[in-house]
């Protein structure tokens, strides 16, 4: 009786996070807090990796996805050059390119300076606009300014929508086992007989 009896004091004195009413309705501790949509972060985060997490407040995340992605974005730049941003000759890798913002602005600066033109230049020209890759350099090119684009996706979902709810919340105690029953209930009775001696 007397481990039952400590085992549901213990159990009466640990508090639980989420709390269940008589309905079987689960409620958080706190009820103001509501998830929050950020739509104008999502934008900057479009518009330049990391900034929506930036006007967030989350200032070490945005330079970490700052650097990480712009030097995947960038690196595949300088590889490919400016003619792997291309909708008309790879438009699927494009969809991933054009989810960081100034893919769209160096496809359109590469559709100005190929012309009419649906070719690139070749290398004997007279006149070169701009000098294309070719081969594995294009390919690797644009799978680096593609991937740099979906990795800006999840960082834009992120911004997108956050439950301020997850991060104060904490995950509930266990329950007290056996071993820890009984070790409150030799604490208790050693107590009890230094108190009574």
């Amino acid at each position: 009786m007397l481990i039952g009896r400590v085992g549901a004091e213990t159990f009466a004195q640990t508090s639980y996070p989420p709390q269940t009413d008589h309905s079987g309705v689960v409620e958080l501790a706190d009820t103001n807090v509501s998830p929050k949509w950020h739509v104008a972060g999502a934008i900057a985060a479009w518009l330049a990796p990391g900034l929506g997490h930036w006007l967030l407040g989350q200032r070490q995340k945005a330079m970490i996805l700052f650097l990480s992605i712009n030097f995947l974005w960038i690196g595949g730049f300088f590889i490919g050059g400016v003619g792997i941003f291309d909708r008309k000759a790879h438009p699927i890798w494009y969809v991933g390119q054009m989810l960081i913002a100034p893919s769209i602005l160096v496809e359109k600066w590469h559709t100005s300076l190929q012309g009419p033109n649906v070719a690139p230049p070749r290398p004997d020209a007279d006149v070169i606009p701009f000098k294309p890759s070719y081969g594995h350099i294009h390919e690797q090119g644009v799978l680096y300014t593609a991937l740099a684009g979906m990795l800006n996706l999840l960082a834009i979902m992120d911004v997108l929508y956050q439950d301020p709810a997850a991060k104060s919340r904490k995950p509930a105690p266990v329950a007290p086992g056996p071993k820890e029953l009984a070790a409150a209930a030799t604490t208790e009775t050693t107590e009890t007989s230094g108190g009574a001696a």
